[in-house]
């Protein structure tokens, strides 16, 4: 005893749609800016508690690390999810 399934009432129509994607070149850019902003900041974060003889350039050497790093971890958290939607 077989049994053959009936291809019509079973059919189902597939309206899956897949993104195309981001596109590959703007991805390495962005991974390139913004890691390379990141690093810097890091590299200005730490001139910023090196042995100086002018205290304020210290403070201006660290300042500037931090605003790149936030700059940089703003841009990979807000702006890029945003942009590359």
């Amino acid at each position: 005893m077989s049994h053959t399934p009936d291809d019509g009432a079973h059919a189902t129509t597939s309206t899956e749609t897949v993104s195309g994607g981001n596109s590959t070149p703007l991805s390495i850019v962005l991974f390139v800016v913004l890691f390379g902003l990141f690093c810097a900041g890091l590299y200005l974060l730490s001139l910023g508690f090196g042995h100086y003889s002018a205290h304020w350039v210290n403070g201006t050497y660290f300042l500037g690390g931090l605003g790149a790093v936030l700059v940089a971890l703003f841009g990979t958290f807000t702006v890029v999810p945003k942009f590359l939607t």
